[in-house]
């Protein structure tokens, strides 16, 4: 027995080390700010898909006051693994399980640090009161946009919106799939499957900087609203719904109608006047 107490003692101290210091980290208040703001991007990363801290429930309860409701404990534990807390017959997981039709919060895999951040958010929010953590519009996911904000999107890719600062359209170096007769330019890649490619991680970033070589320098004066991001990426996100190719052809074969046209216009204009001359 005496051998024992010892060895327990020495595992709670080890389990308690790395806390131990978060804890005094998380005290200073640049420190707290600073995991408050890593916890609002790993919310928006891992949670926002299925809930909203402060915006009423979603595919899961509202997080807004979640550490008032529950012990830390309990919530750390839940993160951790929800189906174990729900096969233990939990009371409150299993209340929560039939609340939201069946559906189990899968297991998160977040480190101490990442889960301390995540909590200093939610207290943050909740000091704040109702709506006082509201995610900016470009933070919305892309793939939750309606009809509306895709359509929106369109718009202001093709020109026919103009953008807030005066910034250039995107169809001018941009082309994707089903946009307009003759498409869009080809300076700058074929956007079709961006989304697809960068996902709501990169393509977040991307809209919001427009650091390219070119775009660095179109729209340095010119940023992006928030709500003009938000609705870009809505567009982006639909259009790459469609897993099939893109014609290549499509620009060039529109093109050299529309050409054939116009000289075969010009043509019959050339030979008519002289015609016409002659009869007057």
């Amino acid at each position: 027995m005496r051998t024992r107490v010892p060895e327990e003692r020495t595992r709670q101290a080890r389990r308690l080390v790395p806390i131990i210091p978060m804890l005094a980290l998380l005290s200073a208040p640049e420190a707290l700010a600073q995991a408050t703001k890593q916890g609002a991007g790993l919310f928006t990363q891992r949670c926002a898909t299925c809930h909203s801290v402060g915006e009423g429930d979603r595919v899961g309860p509202d997080l807004h006051g979640v550490l008032e409701r529950r012990d830390e404990a309990w919530v750390t534990r839940f993160i951790k693994s929800p189906s174990a807390v729900i096969d233990a017959g939990d009371p409150v997981a299993n209340a929560l399980l039939t609340r939201f039709n069946g559906v189990r919060m899968p297991d998160q895999a977040l480190t101490d640090e990442e889960r301390a951040s995540l909590f200093a958010y939610f207290r943050d929010c909740t000091a704040k009161g109702p709506g006082g953590c509201k995610p900016s519009p470009a933070e919305k996911m892309g793939t939750d946009a309606t009809a509306e904000d895709v359509a929106r999107g369109r718009k202001l890719f093709e020109g026919s919106e103009p953008l807030t600062h005066g910034g250039a359209a995107c169809i001018g170096c941009h082309d994707v799939r089903g946009l307009g007769v003759a498409g869009g330019g080809t300076l700058g890649p074929n956007l079709t499957f961006a989304f697809a490619r960068m996902g709501e991680k990169g393509m977040r970033p991307a809209l919001a900087k427009l650091d390219g070589p070119m775009m660095g320098a179109l729209y340095a004066q010119a940023p992006l609203t928030e709500e003009e991001q938000y609705a870009l990426k809505a567009y982006l996100a639909d259009v790459s719904r469609d897993g099939s190719r893109p014609r290549a052809d499509r620009d060039f074969v529109y093109l050299g109608v529309v050409g054939l046209l116009a000289a075969l216009g010009f043509i019959g204009i050339a030979f008519t006047a002289p015609s016409q001359r002659g009869l007057s």
